[in-house]
């Protein structure tokens, strides 16, 4: 019923779409093809773990050069992108066996844009905005002292 009233009238209308007031034709539609097959499954993860990991690589390298944070942190937060990349790659193949592996692609995958994004955004903020900051307190500082005296 839900079909036929919300889908029904385009898809009746347009000749390149399915007609899918038919059962039979929305069933097979429906029909998954089962996993990703090895060689495409090898192929996609080597350009993954390649070319993700040298944009952490260079993220890490300009983060490395930050501000303000205890070396361990720093270390840690560089590292976390790879160790997430690892798990999420690894999350594809062992998808493949058992479906509920899925969750590890969407917790590596959060996991890596999330550090990545803190990384990204420090460096940018100490670039972009942190110099002129400093430039407004000194310029503010000497103000002050010019006022006292």
């Amino acid at each position: 019923m839900i079909v036929l009233k919300r889908c029904a009238s385009c898809h009746i209308s347009i000749p390149a779409l399915p007609n899918i007031t038919k059962f039979e034709v929305i069933k097979g539609l429906a029909i998954t093809d089962g996993a990703v097959d090895i060689s495409s499954l090898t192929r996609i993860s080597h350009i993954h773990l390649f070319g993700i990991a040298f944009i952490f690589f260079f993220v890490g390298l300009i983060f490395s050069l930050a501000t303000g944070f205890n070396k361990w942190l720093k270390a840690t937060v560089i590292f976390t992108p790879f160790a997430f990349l690892i798990l999420d790659v690894s999350a594809w193949w062992l998808t493949r066996i058992d479906p509920a592996f899925a969750w590890l692609v969407i917790i590596g995958g959060f996991g890596y844009s999330l550090t990545s994004t803190i990384m990204i955004s420090t460096s940018l903020y100490q670039m972009w905005i942190m110099p002129g900051v400093g430039k407004l307190a000194t310029k503010m500082l000497g103000l002050m002292i010019v006022i006292k005296i």
